[in-house]
């Protein structure tokens, strides 16, 4: 997998931003996380190292705009430059989060017919309001690959039986030193509804705030990775 920010920026849309990392990080270096701005690896994609070849070598996943959201307004002055560039590089794969699903079917380009089969949109639902709001207009756009991210989880979440087109659920708890509480016994509960449902489902990490089995458990954020893969309760 290939990181490529190109841009870097963001505002806080919902619940889950609360502590967002790009955030926390930039102000440690005393940067506004609200400017958003062009990057310099905006053309990552079609740069070659000093042999030719391409520095994202042909059949990567490309991880798209993980320090701000590629969906968000200010991106509208930069976005067709970027979705040529996955039209261009047509042996790569494009993988993105968004908490703006309701922006995704304005911002399609006129070729999205030639993208959609290479494009992985990722909509994330940290709680039961967001996943009310944001499923079913996630699930009307036409994507080929769609996914649910609920990270941070916050709350139990019912999807209520509607996960018609949904390819996986990824649920995680929050890191950071001011991560709120994630009971295991919700991620076992959408863990339930994906089996029922007939789809895929990956628990990337316990959150640094884990409660399970009655126990309040404080965890680093390697050991966070370590127990959720412990348990062994992905759907695969």
């Amino acid at each position: 997998m290939i990181l490529w920010n190109l841009i870097h920026g963001c505002h806080r849309k919902s619940e889950g931003c609360k502590h967002c990392y790009v955030f926390a990080r930039d102000e440690q270096y005393a940067i506004d996380t609200n400017i958003v701005r062009k990057t310099s690896a905006f053309n990552l994609p079609m740069k070659r190292n000093r042999k030719g070849e391409w520095k994202i070598p042909p059949g990567a996943m490309v991880m798209t705009c993980f320090s701000s959201d590629f969906f968000i307004e200010e991106m509208d002055e930069w976005r067709n430059e970027a979705w040529e560039m996955m039209r261009m590089r047509s042996d790569l794969n494009f993988y993105m989060v968004t908490k703006r699903p309701e922006r995704i079917a304005d911002c399609l380009p006129p070729f999205w017919s030639e993208l959609k089969e290479r494009i992985y949109v990722c909509c994330t639902m940290e709680n039961q309001r967001r996943a009310d709001e944001r499923l079913p207009i996630f699930q009307r756009i036409p994507i080929a690959h769609r996914e649910i991210i609920v990270e941070p989880m916050l709350e139990k979440i019912d999807f209520h039986s509607s996960l018609n087109g949904i390819d996986r659920i990824t649920v995680g708890g929050e890191s950071g030193i001011y991560a709120r509480l994630c009971h295991y016994e919700w991620v076992l509960d959408v863990r339930r509804q994906c089996k029922e449902a007939g789809i895929a489902f990956h628990f990337m990490q316990t959150g640094g705030n884990f409660y399970k089995d009655g126990k309040n458990y404080k965890l680093t954020h390697r050991l966070q990775i370590v127990q959720a893969a412990r348990a062994n309760i992905n759907i695969l």
